[in-house]
C-alpha cells in the first residue's frame, strides 16, 4: 500500500502524534506496508502475540494500529488486553467495509474507556 492508497482518515491522525512520534502496528504489514502509514512517525511492526508490557514500555507508542479481525484475535480482545497493559494512547482499528461502522466503533470504545479509539473503514 502506498501513500495514495492510505485512507485520508489515517493520514489525518499524524498531527495528533507529532513529528517523530512512535506508532506500533500490530499484524498490519499486509494492510499498511512495512513503512506506513504515518510518514512523520516512527512505525514499529510486530505480531500482537509478541507484545508484552515490557515491549510496550520500551517502545512507548503514542498510537497502536491494529486490524478489526485477525486470525488469532479481534480488536475487542486486543483493546481489553492493551488497557490491562496500561496503554492509554490512541488506538486505530482498521476494518473492512462495514454496514454500521460507528456502532462497531462505539462498542470498541466502551471496552477501553481509558483510550482514544478510532475505527477506520473504507
Amino acid at each position: 500500500m502506498n501513500e495514495k492508497e492510505i485512507p485520508a482518515n489515517l493520514l489525518r491522525l499524524t498531527p495528533l502524534l507529532g513529528v517523530g512520534a512512535k506508532a506500533l502496528a500490530l499484524d498490519c504489514e499486509v494492510l499498511l506496508g512495512p513503512n506506513g502509514p504515518l510518514p512523520m512517525a516512527e512505525v514499529t511492526h510486530m505480531r500482537f502475540a509478541q507484545l508484552t508490557v515490557e515491549i510496550l514500555s520500551a517502545i512507548r507508542p503514542g498510537m497502536i494500529i491494529l486490524p478489526l479481525f485477525s486470525v488469532d484475535y479481534d480488536a475487542a480482545c486486543a483493546v481489553e488486553i492493551l488497557e490491562a497493559m496500561g496503554f492509554t494512547g490512541v488506538v486505530t482499528v482498521l476494518a473492512p467495509e462495514l454496514p454500521k461502522p460507528r456502532v462497531v466503533e462505539r462498542e470498541l470504545r466502551s471496552l477501553c474507556p481509558g483510550m482514544r479509539l478510532t475505527l477506520i473503514s473504507p
